[in-house]
């Protein structure tokens, strides 16, 4: 259903309601109105009405959610992994369950499908930007994302961090669903420990507070800035289905320099 807008007045029209009060049923589509019809406000004809333009979806909506922001960790023999997530949430008390959503892209999930276990450390709003870049902003597959953190080892053997976190909980998964980019993970709380009384992190904060803003990472590069991470496309075009290739996130995240 459109909306149509008198070019006089800016009266307007919607189809879906109608126009009851002046006889209109609701559903009545605009070309079905009779041609003589002038606007209940200022007499303009039809011809003086024009559809209102209603904006593209914006994606970018989905940031308003209220996110914590954590590192899932695993572990596959001898390698340990993580990354950075904000899909972790609370799904039931008895049993007490968790479900973690992680990007198919990251080494993190790969391990994960494979071993079925996963720590989760809950960062605080200690946490530095530097923990964002080493988790977040590179892969496991080449790098070793532990060799300067301090973590310990939970009963399942998988490391957890204990600087710049409030807690952290381990997880037995039980279930997997397929979400297209990313796989929920439905798991058990096998453990976990409160490590300190610092608030946790929310994404609101990070962009506000740790979050270097864009502007000071631009220098004199043309082209598009990833509003996430900071990576920058070089280029006049930015392909509708690019990826950041450092945080995963779409072309919809990232803005012109």
């Amino acid at each position: 259903m459109s909306v149509y807008v008198c070019d006089l007045c800016k009266w307007e029209y919607d189809e879906a309601a109608g126009a009851p009060e002046h006889g209109i049923a609701p559903g009545t589509a605009w070309e079905n109105i009779p041609d003589d019809f002038a606007c209940p406000v200022c007499g303009a004809s039809k011809a003086d009405f024009h559809k209102k333009e209603v904006p593209a979806f914006d994606k970018k909506v989905t940031r308003n959610f209220s996110y914590g922001l954590f590192v899932l960790t695993a572990r596959d023999g001898d390698k340990d992994n993580g990354c950075i997530i904000n899909t972790a949430i609370q799904a039931a008390s008895e049993p007490l369950r968790v479900s973690v959503a992680v990007n198919k892209a990251n080494y993190t999930h790969d391990m994960i499908v494979k071993t079925g276990a996963f720590n989760l450390s809950f960062l605080s709003e200690k946490s530095k930007f530097a923990t964002y870049q080493n988790f977040g902003f590179r892969s496991g597959r080449d790098a070793d994302k532990f060799e300067s953190v301090t973590f310990r080892r939970s009963a399942n053997g998988i490391a957890y961090l204990t600087e710049e976190v409030n807690a952290y909980l381990s997880g037995k998964v039980v279930q997997s669903i397929d979400l297209g980019s990313h796989t929920l993970f439905i798991a058990d709380v096998t453990g976990g420990e409160v490590l300190s009384k610092d608030p946790s992190v929310t994404y609101a904060y990070y962009f506000a507070n740790i979050k270097p803003k864009p502007e000071a990472r631009k220098e004199e590069k043309k082209g598009w800035i990833c509003t996430i991470c900071g990576y920058i496309y070089e280029g006049e075009t930015l392909p509708g289905d690019y990826i950041c290739p450092i945080c995963k996130h779409p072309a919809s995240d990232f803005q012109k320099l």
